[in-house]
């Protein structure tokens, strides 16, 4: 089996409006998280081989809760699917509640194994990435920055890209890896599926 084909159909176990509605907290669990318009919801999708997994919106936000995904056949390996943060268009109100129901899974879920933070390749480390970032770092968490939406742009500007963020961040002493990726043209694939297994220690 290759890295990619870990991932392939994972199965849907359930959305989730807190921490505290979760299945037991056990096992291995990988945690998504980016910006309402980093296109997460597309880079599980692309991870999972199954286009309908995770659902994808034109409109930015569509994810308001905590979903939840285990690897075919293992449920004890666990991807988790955070709502999106910094979507302008959602009240305040709503907003400070999804960046509750975050902040609370990353404190308190002890079966947390490391973090994906999803960016736009054209607009990384935005102030909402960079305090993810301080918080792995501050928890020892290990996390992958996945630069997405690659296919966007020429591949001299994705190189440029990469460096500038991998010269931001290299100096974080928690263990991290830098990707750039697409949804679209699934570049990046196989690199992302093999962290993800090591955060999964499979």
């Amino acid at each position: 089996m290759t890295a990619i084909d870990t991932f392939f159909n994972a199965r849907f176990i359930g959305s989730f409006q807190s921490h505290e509605e979760l299945p037991a907290d056990s096992g291995d669990e990988i945690a998504f998280c980016g910006r309402s318009n980093s296109g997460k919801s597309s880079v599980i999708n692309a991870l999972t081989k199954n286009k309908k997994l995770a659902k994808t919106s034109k409109t930015p936000g569509r994810t308001q809760s905590i979903n939840l995904f285990c690897l075919k056949d293992e449920e004890e390996k666990r991807l988790i699917d955070l709502p999106g943060y910094g979507y302008a268009k959602v009240s305040k109100s709503k907003r400070k509640e999804w960046g509750l129901i975050i902040d609370e899974y990353l404190n308190l879920r002890e079966s947390l194994r490391g973090l994906i933070i999803i960016m736009d390749i054209r607009h990384p480390l935005k102030d909402s990435d960079q305090m993810l970032i301080s918080w792995c770092q501050k928890t020892q968490t290990p996390f992958l920055i996945l630069l997405n939406k690659s296919d966007k742009l020429s591949k001299n500007q994705t190189r440029s890209e990469l460096m500038k963020v991998k010269k931001r961040v290299d100096g974080t002493s928690v263990y991290h890896e830098i990707l750039t990726f697409s949804s679209k043209d699934l570049v990046g694939l196989n690199d992302l599926s093999k962290c993800l297994e090591k955060f999964l220690l499979i």
